[in-house]
Formats: structure tokens, C-alpha cells, sequence
């Protein structure tokens, strides 16, 4: 996961937009049907949190689309690599893959697809801070997935302008529109989607100091192991492990802290396991376990240090 890696991988998507479409020598339906079996390995290896990996197999998908016009086809793999960019802080790159995506969309696809652009759009607008831009951009997305009859769609703009309202500290707000996506996602039976839900329910009575977070950190957990969505697993873990810090309860913190960083280890996501290492020892230490945390110091200074290639 180098810089090099991501630059690479940019340049690849910018170079398969400007490529001409080669034509294709195999009938059209074989040809989708491979970027289909692409497409499914990057949302496995995303749901794995092996970005890297997903990135590539959503290149080959974009490729093979490209090469029979097929147009919705193109639009998807775009913003499924954008959402990749997004988890290694590339916003330019997701922001300018996204508005390529709602453009094919708006031409040649249906309210759906332009829907999910939109909600694309309006993360990327949250992670900046443009609070405005991004509820606008999810009105947007709201009154699509209506029109497409989506209300996974719309229980997922619901669920994201309810975080909007909870960064804002607008509390009544964010409960109403995080109640409707829970609701939504149980009758559609999206198990991620609810996990999402969840985890946003919890956060909230967490900030309102209710005891009840707990129970829904465990219900996301829940989800996301139904799923076996181990990048989600991950984010559960460390709720669950913060929320007991938060209570002084420093032997079960230690004990979900320890559990995130053995998921984060098998991804190999660095930020996170830095951070697990760091909560791991800030707990071992309150604890009195000194020698112990001396082991953790160790593999952090060793994780940080220097790459001598």
C-alpha cells in the first residue's frame, strides 16, 4: 500500500477514460459478463478491506466495458474505484471519478446510478467539512432512489444526513432520520446497510451519555459479521472497545482493542493498527501492565520506523 501504488492506480483509471474503445471480437453479452465477475471480485476484496486489490479488479471491469459502450457499466466501476480512493484520502481523484460517474448516469443511466453518485458526492463534501453542499447533494439522492424505487437507497441517504446532523451536534434531527434507515434496512433486510445504521445509533446515545449505545455497537457487530464484512468488523470493535474506555472499564477496552488489531493485522491497514497499538498500550499502562505494553511499544516503533527500501 505505497504511495506509488495509489499514484499508479490513478493514473491507470485516467488513461482507461481517455482510451478509444477498442472493438470487441467476443459477443457483448460474454464481454459484460466478465466485467460482472470483475466487478463482484473488487466489492469482495473492498468488503475485505484489500483496496489495492479491488482497485485492480474494478480496472479490468471499466476496461471490458469500456470495449462494448456499456455505458452503466462504466459509470458503477468508476465510482467503486472512487470509494477506494476515498479510504486512502485521494478526495480530488474520488471527487473528479465521481462527476465522470453522474455524467455518464445522467446521459445514458437510470435515477438510481445517478443517485449513488450524488450520495458519493456528498461523503466526499462531508469529509471536507461542506456540510451544506453535501445535505443538498443527499436531497438530491433521496428524491432519485424514490424515483427508482430503492429504499436501501433511501434508507442509506437517510442514514448518512442523520451523521451530518450528528457532526453538527443536531441531535433530534439525526435520531429521526437514523430511526427511518433502521427501519428501512430491516424491512429490505441489508444487513450492511443496518450495521451502518447502527453504529450511527450508537454513536448518538454515546454523545447523549445513554447506556443503551452499547446494545446497538453490538447489533452493528452483529450485521457485519453476518456479512463478514471485516472492514466493518474492524470499526465495531474499536466502538465497542472505545465506548468501555469511555466507562472505565480498561479490561474489556484492552480486550476489543486487542480484537481490532488482530482484524487490522490480517488487512494490513496501517493507520489502524497504529492506532489499536497505541489505544492496546494507553490501556496495558493504566492497567499496570508495564512490561506487557513494553512488547506493544516495541511493534509500534517497528511498524513507524523508517522503510529501509
Amino acid at each position: 500500500m505505497t504511495r506509488s501504488f495509489f499514484l499508479a492506480a490513478v493514473g491507470a483509471v485516467l488513461a482507461l477514460l481517455l482510451a478509444a474503445g477498442c472493438a470487441s471480437e467476443r459477443p457483448i453479452i460474454e464481454v459484460r459478463e466478465e466485467a460482472r465477475d470483475f466487478e463482484g471480485m473488487g466489492l469482495a476484496s473492498y468488503r475485505q478491506g484489500e483496496f489495492d486489490q479491488a482497485i485492480t479488479s474494478f480496472e479490468r471491469a471499466l476496461e471490458q466495458n469500456q470495449r462494448v459502450g456499456n455505458f452503466e457499466g462504466i459509470a458503477s466501476n468508476l465510482l467503486n474505484i472512487a470509494r477506494c480512493y476515498l479510504h486512502y484520502g485521494l478526495y480530488d481523484n474520488a471527487e473528479r471519478l465521481a462527476d465522470e460517474a453522474v455524467e455518464i448516469y445522467r446521459e445514458a443511466g437510470g435515477p438510481g446510478g445517478m443517485a449513488d453518485g450524488y450520495a458519493l458526492l456528498a461523503t466526499i463534501r462531508t469529509r471536507g467539512n461542506r456540510y451544506d453542499q453535501a445535505m443538498e447533494l443527499l436531497e438530491r439522492s433521496l428524491e432519485l432512489y424514490d424515483r427508482a424505487g430503492d429504499r436501501s437507497g433511501r434508507a442509506s441517504a437517510l442514514n448518512s444526513m442523520g451523521s451530518i446532523h450528528l457532526k453538527r451536534g443536531e441531535y433530534e434531527q439525526a435520531a429521526d432520520l437514523i430511526d427511518r434507515a433502521i427501519g428501512l434496512y430491516k424491512k429490505e433486510k441489508n444487513h450492511g446497510g443496518l450495521a451502518g445504521a447502527c453504529n450511527n445509533k450508537g454513536y448518538l446515545l454515546q454523545l447523549q451519555g445513554d447506556r443503551e449505545a452499547m446494545e446497538w455497537y453490538l447489533l452493528a457487530l452483529e450485521e457485519e459479521r453476518y456479512i463478514e464484512n471485516s472492514l466493518g468488523i474492524s470499526s465495531d470493535l474499536h466502538n465497542i472497545a472505545g465506548l468501555h474506555k469511555e466507562t472505565g472499564d480498561y479490561d474489556r477496552a484492552l480486550f476489543y482493542y486487542k480484537r481490532a488489531l488482530e482484524v487490522n493485522r490480517q488487512l494490513e491497514l496501517v493507520q489502524r493498527i497504529e492506532s489499536d497499538l497505541q489505544n492496546v498500550i494507553d490501556m496495558l499502562r493504566v492497567l499496570g501492565r508495564d512490561e506487557e505494553a513494553r512488547t506493544y511499544l516495541q511493534a509500534l516503533e517497528e511498524l513507524q520506523a523508517p522503510s529501509s527500501y
